[in-house]
């Protein structure tokens, strides 16, 4: 079974499950809530599921076995899989020590990173964080006198973990990113920390499971996300495998998220992103023809 290694995950996945054992019995969200909370108002009843099968709500395993008999669902797969799914969800203590660098709208995007069967990033003006190379962190940071702040050291260790949960797992996830070429260009700290963000990004572009492309400044102008300054949105979208069950059940979800000035913002409808996504990588160079892209902006640098 594909189960989720974090909480978001398996609530995502366990969300998605009721949603289709629901669905399937063709029950509204009222009448199935209200025969587990016959007591509840009936708003009540509404928004308990409502915040369930959107995985912004957990529900108590007593609960869970109510449910999912009102669903038919109380022997077998279904039920194995729902009280595993309702298990380790738990986040507490999990935001500590270089973690709590990350605020509460990236941890629901840091934990899908850890358990997405696929990642895709598109960027422009700036490198997405998760292909930052160490000396390229530090960089943001302003140098002190007596070293290295604590929060630049919480930012380098959490980026290289990062890393390593999403890159060099097993059986890591297929990545790729569309960059715009601005993204390149804007200097972060000196050219030295440049070239050496350009060879991390060729490093990461020979794994077989990565893939990196560059939309130069030359292409896609007048086409509808593209101009000639390069993509004009910055957004990730992830998808989450759901575990094999027999039935209906669809074998994937996909989530969206996007940058609004500091915060990450989720998305439920991907379909736009998708569209961007897919002109984005159209209009790019060939992932053979970004690596001499990347090799001539790196002599630039030099």
């Amino acid at each position: 079974m594909d189960v989720a290694r974090t909480p978001t995950g398996r609530k995502l996945q366990l969300a998605a499950l009721l949603r289709y054992l629901r669905e399937r019995r063709r029950l509204t969200q009222h009448e199935a809530g209200h025969a587990v909370w016959p007591k509840a108002s009936a708003g009540s009843v509404q928004n308990k599921l409502a915040r369930l099968e959107s995985a912004d709500a957990g529900i108590r395993q007593e609960d869970l076995y109510e449910l999912l008999a009102v669903y038919d669902a109380v022997e077998g797969e279904y039920w194995e899989l729902a009280s595993l799914l309702n298990t380790g969800l738990s986040q507490r203590g999990r935001w500590q020590g270089y973690r709590s660098i990350y605020s509460e709208s990236y941890r629901r995007l840091i934990d899908l990173e850890e358990d997405a069967q696929s990642i895709r990033y598109v960027a422009n003006e700036r490198i997405p964080e998760l292909l930052h190379s160490e000396s390229y962190v530090r960089a943001e940071f302003p140098r002190a006198v007596e070293g290295p702040s604590s929060d630049e050291e919480f930012t380098v260790q959490a980026t290289l973990a990062r890393q390593q949960n999403v890159f060099f797992r097993d059986e890591p996830p297929a990545v790729a990113t569309v960059l715009s070429e601005s993204a390149l260009r804007r200097v972060q700290g000196d050219e030295a920390v440049m070239r050496q963000q350009i060879e991390f990004l060729l490093e990461l572009s020979e794994h077989p499971h990565v893939t990196v492309q560059v939309v130069p400044f030359s292409a896609g102008a007048g086409r509808a996300g593209i101009s000639h300054k390069g993509i004009l949105e910055r957004f990730a979208l992830l998808r989450l495998a759901l575990p094999g069950v027999t039935g209906g059940l669809p074998g994937h979800l996909d989530y969206v998220f996007t940058r609004t000035g500091e915060e990450i913002c989720w998305q439920d409808d991907v379909r736009h992103y998708e569209d961007q996504w897919a002109r984005a990588s159209e209009a790019a160079l060939s992932p053979r023809g970004t690596r001499d892209f990347l090799r001539r902006v790196g002599r630039d640098f030099a």
